[in-house]
């Protein structure tokens, strides 16, 4: 990628902060372990006995390294595509890697349950805030374990980590597809759920905005006996602005020996997140 290019993909990156910290993904994690709120009877609940279907067939891992996956964000008529990385622990810890040219990492974002942190290695500055920051400047009511199951195919009932079958409605469409909402104080939250019980889409909708977020799941393939989705499609609307994340995973092994070190911030200036957001 040419100095040119790589200036504009950074500005791009800085515009979109808090969209990319959402769909990081992207690559979204590994699996968030969710029972059913015990006293409920599954054999006469019927959104009971979807989750719990869904549940058994959702990927299952302690961890995951994504070594080689493409990244395409498109925001109006701008589209970079890059290439990025990502290792993940369950419930403990997402790192997420841009590497825009040559295997150079020049981002990394790293996320654990209760802080967010952004790393801009060409500027040495790194960036920090929590989720009420994100879920505020965002509108949208998000937190670790509603990400880690967003980007990763888990069920998950939006803004915690209990799932609440009393509270959800499903609905059976055409052709043997099911839907289950789910409606936070906030978000409207709709999963549809294929033939096959895997979560085909999500959408997570503000009620007092029009801020909405829809997550498509596509190519299943079994890795190591895990069935997973290669390709991850992020689409975030808001009043004024679209983007849309793509993520297309070449290479990824579960349950192995994955590193996690956390980055010395000795080597970096800490820079305020609302100048960079206001970018």
């Amino acid at each position: 990628m040419s100095l040119k290019k790589n200036k504009y993909f950074r500005r791009i990156v800085n515009q979109q902060l808090g969209i990319i910290l959402i769909t990081i993904l992207i690559l979204s994690s590994c699996k968030t372990t969710r029972t059913v709120s015990k006293g409920i009877n599954t054999s006469k609940n019927p959104v009971a006995q979807v989750i719990e279907q869904v549940q058994s067939t959702q990927p299952k891992f302690n961890t995951a390294n994504v070594s080689k996956m493409s990244l395409e964000l498109t925001l109006g008529e701008r589209r970079v595509n890059v290439s990025a990385t990502c290792r993940i622990k369950k419930d403990s810890v997402i790192y997420f890697s841009i590497l825009p040219f040559m295997g150079i990492e020049l981002y990394r974002a790293e996320l654990t349950p209760v802080s967010l942190r952004l790393f801009d290695k060409t500027n040495r500055n790194y960036y920090e805030t929590d989720y009420k920051f994100l879920s505020k400047y965002l509108g949208v009511d998000i937190d670790f374990h509603s990400l880690q199951s967003l980007l990763f195919n888990q069920f998950f009932c939006v803004g915690g980590k209990n799932i609440y079958p009393d509270s959800c409605t499903l609905t059976q469409l055409p052709p043997n597809l099911k839907k289950i909402d789910y409606h936070s104080s906030s978000i409207e939250q709709s999963t549809e759920i294929s033939a096959t019980n895997a979560i085909r889409q999500v959408v997570l909708k503000d009620k007092n905005s029009p801020v909405q977020l829809t997550t498509d799941y596509s190519d299943f393939t079994s890795v190591s006996g895990v069935n997973f989705p290669q390709k991850i499609t992020m689409n975030a609307s808001g009043e004024k602005s679209r983007a849309s994340f793509e993520f297309t995973i070449s290479k990824v092994e579960f349950n192995t020996d994955v590193k996690f070190q956390p980055t010395n911030t000795e080597h970096y200036s800490l820079s305020n997140i609302n100048q960079l957001i206001k970018k």
